[in-house]
């Protein structure tokens, strides 16, 4: 076992992990807190984050609960002699763990347990006991995923069902899979070729005996408010040329959304290594494919990709996706968006990126970030009787203006009149907005007046003008 002084941020990890480190159980960061507003847990966001986590196990990804929302998945590499190298890395958010006062920092204890069994064999049996320490308080509650376990150990050839089980040990909370696991991997003419692997940093092997050296991204996940991940193959075959790299629509009969080549290196012991960075802002949201293959001899690998929005707001396809942007684009793009073929749909999306992203000169998409960690709030904050707060006229308020400035709420003083709240917009905009939403039922449903209607349309188009005006 070991101990950490800190989960490593998906967003600042890259840079911060040696190739010392790659024999990884534990990893330690400085990174940043968690979001600025911290909301407790609504029925809508709770339904939200159990469909992602669904998403996740149905395809073949270890996936926990909505009160231990851990995300793992395991890679077979090529090893020492004719071995592999089993790899599983998990993720959860901070919010996930139980943290208690340790010293000057907080600290959270969990234990990964990996049994490997052929037939009636044990023939692997691994369990780990880890600390995971912060700095302060508001990173315990951080929703951002963090990247806190990783383990490379070798596996001799053969069929195995591969058990993980990670729990939490303060409140024994666990999540568990079996993976059915071959090695050499199926229709492996004898030259190995990896899956292609989503990464956050990753160097060339100097030797098949050495464990990788990177850092895997255990949700395989893009997410277009985040640093960009890095796709890595390894090569054993001895061939020379590039490989031919394609990320397809897994619901559109496997149209290729985006293709490129990445050059082998090849090292003197150990296999070749082909890396480049994974398309951003070239794939819409959705569930893809990743896949690789050499144009010589046509053998193919694929991996899960998933195309986010942000850490909370992942979707299976591109039409729950560009629902979900309502308040960003008009009805009539939407509609362009929709009726489009697969690969038009790329380019309307490359296109949008563009024109929304308030600084071009970083890669992660500032706007979209706001817009997402938004909806958040909003479906903490503004959930309605069968509506999720997203959904409701202060979410969408709040989305497309942020939070007010001030907020005023009036009880009725006299029959016929009705409870409402008046948001006022004075400082935070380079205009004031006044809003006055009503509770015309009594129910706890505040809608917008029709005065307010307009006026919110209104100042969300010539925000988004100034906004796109710099």
């Amino acid at each position: 076992g070991g101990e950490s002084t800190g989960m490593l941020s998906e967003a600042a990890g890259r840079t911060m992990i040696a190739v010392a480190l790659m024999a990884l159980t534990v990893v330690t960061s400085g990174c940043g807190g968690g979001r600025p507003e911290v909301e407790g847990p609504s029925t809508a966001r709770v339904q939200h984050v159990a469909n992602v986590l669904d998403g996740y196990r149905d395809r073949g990804f270890l996936a926990g609960t909505i009160e231990f929302p851990v995300v793992g998945r395991i890679v077979l590499l090529a090893g020492p002699a004719d071995s592999a190298w089993l790899g599983f890395a998990a993720s959860m958010p901070p919010s996930a763990l139980r943290f208690s006062k340790d010293g000057d920092l907080y600290a959270a204890r969990y234990q990964v347990r990996l049994r490997a069994i052929s037939g009636s064999d044990t023939v692997l049996s691994r369990e780990r006991r880890e600390t995971v320490r912060v700095d302060d308080f508001p990173e315990t509650v951080s929703r951002e995923e963090r990247v806190f376990f990783q383990d490379f150990v070798t596996l001799p050839p053969g069929e195995y069902e591969v058990q993980v089980a990670l729990r939490e040990l303060t409140s024994r909370r666990e999540a568990y899979r079996s993976f059915e696991v071959i090695w050499p991997l199926p229709a492996d003419p004898g030259t190995f070729l990896s899956e292609p692997q989503p990464v956050f940093h990753a160097v060339p092997r100097e030797a098949f005996a050495q464990p990788p050296p990177m850092l895997l991204a255990p949700r395989a996940t893009v997410s277009a408010g985040r640093e960009p991940l890095k796709l890595v193959v390894e090569d054993g075959s001895g061939e020379e040329g590039p490989l031919v790299v394609e990320v397809l629509a897994e619901s559109d009969s496997g149209v290729a959304l985006w293709r490129d080549t990445v050059q082998l290196r090849r090292t003197e012991n150990g296999p070749a290594t082909a890396s480049g960075p994974l398309p951003q802002r070239r794939v819409p949201p959705g569930v893809t494919r990743l896949r690789v293959w050499r144009p010589e001899s046509g053998v193919v690998r694929e991996t899960a990709l998933l195309v986010t929005l942000d850490d909370e707001w992942a979707f299976p396809d591109f039409r729950s996706a560009a629902d979900h942007l309502r308040y960003a684009v008009s009805g009539d793009t939407l509609a362009t968006w929709l009726a489009a073929s697969p690969s038009e749909r790329a380019r309307h999306w490359e296109a949008f990126w563009i024109a929304t992203d308030p600084d071009t000169t970083t890669l992660p998409n500032e706007f979209l970030r706001r817009y997402f960690d938004r909806m958040s709030v909003a479906n903490n904050r503004y959930t309605e009787p069968g509506v999720p707060g997203w959904e409701t006229d202060r979410g969408r308020a709040h989305v497309q203006l942020g939070p007010p400035d001030q907020e005023i709420a009036r009880r009725p003083q006299r029959p016929g009149e009705f409870p409402e709240i008046e948001w006022r917009y004075e400082e935070s905009l380079p205009f004031q907005v006044r809003l006055i939403f009503e509770d015309s039922g009594d129910f706890g449903v505040y809608n917008l007046d029709q005065r307010s209607r307009t006026a919110l349309a209104d100042a969300a188009k010539r925000l988004r003008a100034e906004e796109t005006a710099g």
